[in-house]
């Protein structure tokens, strides 16, 4: 277990420590493990990643976390950026609020903007937010305040709490409850009439948006439109080209960080999802010193050749675990028809409505967090 912690701390490992180079006011806390508790006070920045992160204590800075369940209690001063399986907010936050995961729960005062996507996503009613509610999802409940506009868009959407600005929604299914309120104009599309039951009040009146050309069973279909299709048939073709080149030109390193993933699925998620946020504001950090300036163009510049083309490895490592569960006598090694295969089946999965953008985030985290695991290791 020692491990997991090990691992999952090296991304913010190497922040911290090219973040010595910058002024001491700087400077950030990090916390990883397969379970991470923070109940004492943070006076500084707040990075936390494991299987279950728990933020009780009040942080003074901006908080940064992913988890598989991750709760956050505690009063943040700063921005929160959270991301999981499971994400509930109940603690007061200073400024807005980003978040993303398969159960979405806001229960908090936000003095900015939130700004949220997940499958499901729940605004309860303690939640007041100061500025703009931003949502992406599959079914949504807000039941909250909202101070300006909101901005929502999922396969179900239920409104019963108030929304001073107006409001644009689009979604399968609209439902204003009798409880809700928005002071300004809705703007709407529903692929069914929209539902507002009595009691409901909409000041500013409301006004159905125009439909895209394409009909809703279209947009609901994996790809989609034409764009989109051949946007999807441009991304293939880049990860094929990728990993088969990535693959000709080092099958065994290809076949060490597909087994990275294989063993060690969690730590290479948390991992590069630790990577992904940590370098870039180690970066910037840096910028402000003479010293760091040139190790800040280093470290973005294998930051942003290697972002991307990890997809890659997670699509060699789906391929070549499907191909594991043909029988055969003898277990097949990692080839090329694994990636083949792979890019195939992620290309698939990028494409599912509503859940499609957070699989490709899963397979990035994943991908680069098991490729630079591995690096880490060599070196």
């Amino acid at each position: 277990m020692t491990g997991l912690r090990r691992w999952a701390g090296y991304g913010v490992a190497s922040a911290l420590v090219i973040a010595a180079l910058a002024p001491p006011a700087a400077a950030f806390v990090s916390r990883s493990g397969p379970s991470v508790a923070v109940t004492e006070a943070v006076q500084d920045d707040l990075y936390a990643a494991g299987g279950r992160v728990a933020v009780n204590g009040p942080v003074e800075g901006d908080v940064v976390a992913a988890g598989g369940s991750v709760d956050l209690g505690g009063v943040v001063g700063g921005g929160l950026l959270a991301a999981g399986g499971k994400v509930t907010v109940t603690g007061a936050v200073g400024r807005s609020v980003r978040a993303a995961a398969g159960s979405l729960t806001l229960a908090s005062r936000v003095q900015g903007d939130a700004v949220l996507a997940g499958g499901d996503v729940h605004v309860t009613p303690a939640a007041q937010i100061g500025r703009d509610l931003v949502v992406q999802g599959g079914s949504i409940t807000v039941s909250g305040m909202v101070a300006r506009n909101a901005f929502i868009s999922g396969r179900m959407v239920v409104v019963d709490g108030v929304i001073l600005g107006s409001a644009e929604i689009q979604g399968n299914r609209i439902v204003l409850l009798p409880t809700a309120r928005i002071g300004g104009k809705l703007s709407y599309l529903a692929d069914v009439p929209l539902e507002i039951h009595k009691g409901a009040q909409v000041t500013g009146g409301t006004a159905q948006m125009t439909p895209p050309s394409e009909p809703a069973w279209v947009r609901a279909a994996p790809f989609g439109s034409g764009v989109r299709f051949w946007k999807a048939l441009v991304e293939a073709a880049v990860l094929l080209i990728v990993g088969l080149v990535a693959f000709g030109a080092s099958p065994r390193g290809v076949t060490t960080v597909i087994l990275e993933i294989r063993h060690r699925f969690v730590r290479s998620l948390v991992f590069g999802f630790a990577m992904v946020v940590a370098v870039p504001v180690a970066a910037v950090l840096l910028l402000f010193t003479v010293v760091g300036i040139p190790i800040a163009g280093i470290a973005m510049l294998f930051y942003l050749a290697t972002l991307y083309p990890s997809l890659a490895f997670t699509a060699a490592w789906a391929g070549h675990g499907l191909l594991s569960l043909i029988p055969r006598p003898v277990p097949p090694a990692p080839d090329q028809w694994g990636v083949v295969l792979g890019v195939v089946v992620l290309a698939m999965l990028f494409a599912v409505p509503y859940a499609g953008w957070a699989i490709h985030l899963l397979a990035l985290f994943v991908g680069f967090g098991a490729l630079w695991s591995t690096v880490w290791r060599a070196v």
